[in-house]
């Protein structure tokens, strides 16, 4: 299962300008994104609560915290087989970069068309599939859009890190996939997450 683009960008029906691209710099809403998602996964759980990723707490999303390896107790320490954490990629906040350091190891050695040799996924769940026509006399002016293959990705983090500000645009993150989640009283990941961010949000009372 890949996520899909937000209905009603309109740079998905006409192709980003450089205008969008740099437009898309502009951040602040994580709390009410991480607030909207919560309330989201709440009612359609029907239970007392679900477990949800503090965007300012976690270490592979929140801003300021680069130049470290990714954290990756969610991926290993789910009681599930493969974790019901999973990367997606905010289309709104993405700029479909030729050379996307979520998509790409970008310290890997450069191919005869500029671009990297090597993928950063260590599992491949990153599908990169060209916008409108791609003009091989520039590859580096292209545009493409990045689609999360659920199915693959089991949320190690390692492409959420790297897209963060100022080498990425912080639009991938990493979300509890509640119709995966078995909703442990006490989640496995949230008793040795090292900065709590696996937080539990009650159901509305109303």
């Amino acid at each position: 299962m890949t996520a899909d683009p937000i209905e009603g960008d309109d740079t998905m029906k006409r192709g980003p300008t450089r205008r969008d691209v740099l437009g898309h710099a502009a951040r602040g809403a994580g709390l009410v994104a991480f607030g909207g998602a919560a309330f989201y996964l709440t009612s359609k759980a029907d239970a007392d609560g679900v477990w949800v990723i503090d965007p300012e707490k976690c270490i592979n999303i929140r801003l300021g915290a680069t130049g470290i390896e990714a954290c990756e107790e969610c991926a290993t320490n789910c009681v599930l087989p493969m974790s019901a954490v999973r990367a997606v990629n905010d289309f709104a906040k993405c700029g479909r970069c030729c050379i996307c350091p979520g998509y790409y190891e970008v310290t890997s050695d450069t191919g005869p068309d500029g671009l990297p040799t090597r993928k950063l996924c260590p599992r491949d769940a990153i599908e990169r599939v060209p916008i409108g026509e791609v003009d091989p006399e520039d590859p580096l002016n292209n545009f493409y859009d990045y689609f999360i293959d659920e199915s693959l990705c089991n949320g190690c983090g390692k492409c959420v890190l790297a897209c963060k500000e100022p080498a990425g645009l912080s639009s991938l993150r990493l979300e509890v996939r509640y119709d995966l989640c078995t909703d442990c009283n006490r989640c496995s990941i949230a008793m040795v997450c090292p900065e709590d961010a696996l937080v539990r949000i009650p159901a509305d009372p109303a």
